[in-house]
């Protein structure tokens, strides 16, 4: 299993109704034989500091996201209704443990890195 997950900041002069729009655009997508579990939401400024909105998105596997992230409607969605609302976008793509008890969720997988 894929997560994809996007976090995005909207500029300054956005309407919330256009951000709440383009999710709700996200939420109703349909990829042909795809299944996606997709979830999008605005954030609730419970930190400061936190970017505007986020989607999470699980797919089976590569291909599947390769599809869902090719697919023409997601494209327009993507590009004509979020893009041009954001400052920024941040995008990561991770592979979901196997259920079992190793895959509690406690140990970080790949690689150790050091900033």
């Amino acid at each position: 299993m894929i997560r994809n997950v996007v976090l995005g900041r909207v500029s300054d002069e956005v309407d919330l109704a256009a951000l709440e729009a383009g999710l709700q655009a996200l939420r109703e997508l349909a990829v042909p034989g795809v299944e996606i579990e997709l979830h999008a939401g605005v954030d609730l400024g419970l930190r400061a500091g936190n970017a505007d909105f986020a989607v999470t998105v699980d797919l089976a596997d590569e291909e599947a996201y390769r599809a869902y992230d090719e697919n023409a409607e997601h494209r327009r969605i993507r590009l004509g209704l979020l893009g041009p609302l954001c400052s920024s976008i941040e995008r990561v793509q991770f592979r979901l443990p196997t259920a079992g008890p190793a895959s509690s969720g406690r140990t970080m997988g790949g690689p150790a890195r050091t900033r």
